[in-house]
């Protein structure tokens, strides 16, 4: 039988040096690149809500009986929120579980932060060479320069 082989472009990176344990996803798909970037303007539209959020709760300056900021537990409690939406998020981008794949049980900011920039440059790297196929060659951009300026 004659075959046909397609590249489809998808990466495998491992998860902390865990040949066992890795993240698969495909930057050349343009609904994956769509939905990545679209994720990256829902975070900074969530980063501005929550930021809102953070500095009503820190403006509550009251300490319970312990000695300890009541603001505390609302404090922890919007962090917790964060957390699940950024696991939910990446689970929906990246595939249902992921976010147990590559954080366990962990609930951390600072880990979906490393996340995010350790794969972005995958992305850009793989869109930008997507998108260098169809740019004029140097030499045809200096002509078009040139034909312009005359």
């Amino acid at each position: 039988m004659e075959n046909i082989t397609i590249e489809t472009g998808v990466k495998r990176i491992m998860i902390n040096d865990d040949p066992n344990n890795v993240l698969e996803f495909s930057p050349e798909d343009i609904t994956f690149a769509e939905h990545f970037y679209q994720l990256i303007q829902d975070f900074q539209v969530k980063q501005a809500e929550y930021q809102k959020r953070a500095e009503a709760i820190d403006a509550n300056k009251e300490l319970d009986a312990s000695g300890i900021p009541a603001n505390v537990p609302a404090g922890l409690a919007m962090m917790h929120e964060i957390c699940d939406f950024m696991r939910e998020q990446i689970d929906l981008l990246f595939g249902a579980g992921t976010s147990q794949k590559v954080f366990g049980d962990a609930l951390s900011l600072t880990m979906y932060e490393q996340f995010f920039q350790q794969v972005t440059p995958f992305i850009q790297r793989s869109r930008s060479e997507k998108l260098a196929q169809y740019a004029p060659p140097p030499a045809a951009k200096k002509r078009h320069k040139k034909a312009i300026m005359k």
